[in-house]
């Protein structure tokens, strides 16, 4: 027996929520754009000897009082979710600091069918320019997460605590002694001395999890973005150890950054097997 004509508008509907809930659940906010925090990674990797930029110039890319506020697109989706980067004078007496938020929530349709919202609240050491501390809080559909990574740098130990799923938790030691998390890791890029051909090293850590990678400069693009036609710097990732879901390398991965003094990054692209990401920039504000 056929359905009828008058019910088929319902079926297609139900079937459409259904692929699209399934579609969210394998790739906008899950292991397809990062790993499973509840993966452990190794503890005897063979990390390799890196002679990172100096402090000086590793922070010459933060400064208090900033934000850049980006829409993010997924497949078909153009107004997949929004991501926000702020930063913050410390009020520590006792440590000089700056403050990273980053916000994360999915929008518009996406936000219907796979609700998620992510605050996570970083401190810089301003004199090191590294990690001391860092929080999230955040909710996926109906599950929520809450982590908390302290950095020990004299006996060089992370120790990362998952307040929900503590069986998760874990202290590691630490491969090098400049962690950032990804928000600043884009945000030190800023203060780089940028040109073609040049590459430069990061290391990030991030749910209990380190990440080696060298970007790139590949080449000079001018983009047409909400601030206007901008001649950018586009990097890509030549190299990340272990292999990384967010630094993607064969040019499954960009960072567009203005050619100009403010050093704006502009757009992130990502391409997966589930669909492809583009994080782009709508408006922002610079210290003054």
């Amino acid at each position: 027996m056929y359905p009828s004509f008058s019910k088929l508008p319902a079926l297609i509907v139900a079937t459409a929520s259904l692929f699209l809930a399934t579609s969210l659940h394998a790739g906008f906010g899950n292991d397809a754009f990062e790993d499973d925090p509840k993966l452990r990674q190794e503890d005897n990797l063979d990390w390799p000897e890196v002679e990172f930029p100096s402090a000086e110039i590793r922070g010459r890319g933060f400064h208090p009082g900033e934000s850049f506020e980006y829409r993010a697109q997924w497949g078909w989706f153009r107004k997949a979710g929004r991501i926000a980067f702020y930063t913050e004078p410390s009020d520590d007496p006792d440590q000089a600091a700056l403050i990273v938020k980053t916000e994360t929530r999915s929008d518009g349709l996406i936000r219907k069918f796979y609700p998620m919202t992510l605050m996570a609240t970083t401190v810089l050491d301003a004199e090191n320019w590294r990690m001391l501390r860092n929080e999230t809080e955040g909710k996926v559909r109906s599950d929520e997460t809450s982590t908390l990574t302290l950095f020990d740098f004299d006996r060089d130990l992370m120790n990362y605590q998952d307040q929900v799923e503590p069986e998760y938790s874990r202290i590691r030691e630490l491969p090098y002694d400049c962690p950032v998390d990804y928000s600043s890791a884009f945000l030190q890029l800023r203060g780089m001395d940028l040109k073609v051909g040049s590459t430069y090293p990061l290391f990030v850590s991030t749910k209990g999890k380190f990440y080696y990678a060298v970007l790139k400069v590949i080449e000079m693009e001018e983009l047409d973005t909400e601030i206007g036609d901008v001649e950018c710097f586009r990097l890509e990732p030549i190299s990340s150890f272990p292999e990384s879901k967010v630094f993607r390398e064969g040019g499954k991965m960009s960072v567009w950054i203005t050619n100009d003094e403010r050093r704006i990054p502009v757009r992130f692209d990502v391409k997966t097997s589930v669909g492809n990401a583009s994080i782009r920039l709508e408006k922002y504000t610079l210290a003054n």
